[in-house]
């Protein structure tokens, strides 16, 4: 089945971006991997008139570490942490969950800011992001505000998120020295979204977790 017909734009620049949704608002789907979005629109369940493509937008895939958090741009790709050497020296569970993730191709265009922003229930990253503490900075037309993973999820596809808002980062709280983690998912076969999945993280305190 093909999608309803839509308006394509290609921002060069987040405000053009942020402007577009605005002008806009429930009209406007934002595009970044396409993963959630697109079958979406090939069954019908989802009708944009606009598309805002921002893979041309510069300086969005960036994936820095700093002495709190871990800080994931919006076009970080799901493949870029499935081989990231931070993931796997001090963030356990993302690592655990990545390669996890459909399949290569998937990876190579998903996106974390995508996969919390579409709220799949069935999705492998809202049940890491949430065991790990992690928060949404989300840009609108009211300004930078940022939102916990745990209050961003309003219920299967509906977020805290509004029409004229964009994630442009998720931040994930370093964890302690002492920690650890893992996800696991059951799946009907491999590639498939997660029957259930379940993400762990936890530290230890004097012996104590």
């Amino acid at each position: 089945m093909f999608s309803p017909p839509f308006e394509y734009e290609a921002p060069r620049s987040l405000d053009e971006a942020l402007s577009l949704l605005i002008e806009h608002g429930d009209e406007a789907k934002l595009l970044a991997g396409g993963q959630s979005l697109i079958p979406l629109m090939k069954l019908r369940f989802a009708a944009p008139a606009l598309i805002v493509d921002i893979n041309r937008i510069e300086g969005l895939d960036f994936l820095e570490e700093d002495a709190d958090d871990l800080h994931i741009g919006p076009l970080v790709r799901n493949s870029t942490l499935e081989h990231a050497t931070v993931l796997k020296d001090r963030f356990p569970t993302m690592a655990a969950a990545a390669p996890l993730i459909s399949d290569p191709l998937v990876r190579n265009l998903g996106t974390v800011a995508g996969s919390l922003a579409h709220a799949d229930p069935a999705g492998d990253w809202g049940s890491v992001m949430l065991a790990l503490g992690a928060r949404a900075v989300a840009r609108g037309s009211a300004g930078e505000r940022e939102i916990p993973v745990s209050e961003l999820f309003k219920g299967p596809f509906t977020t805290a998120l509004e029409p004229t808002e964009m994630i442009t980062e998720v931040r994930v709280p370093r964890p302690a020295a002492r920690a650890g983690g893992a996800y696991l998912k059951l799946e009907r076969k491999v590639g498939d979204f997660a029957t259930v999945g379940v993400a762990v993280a936890l530290e230890l305190d004097d012996g104590h977790i």
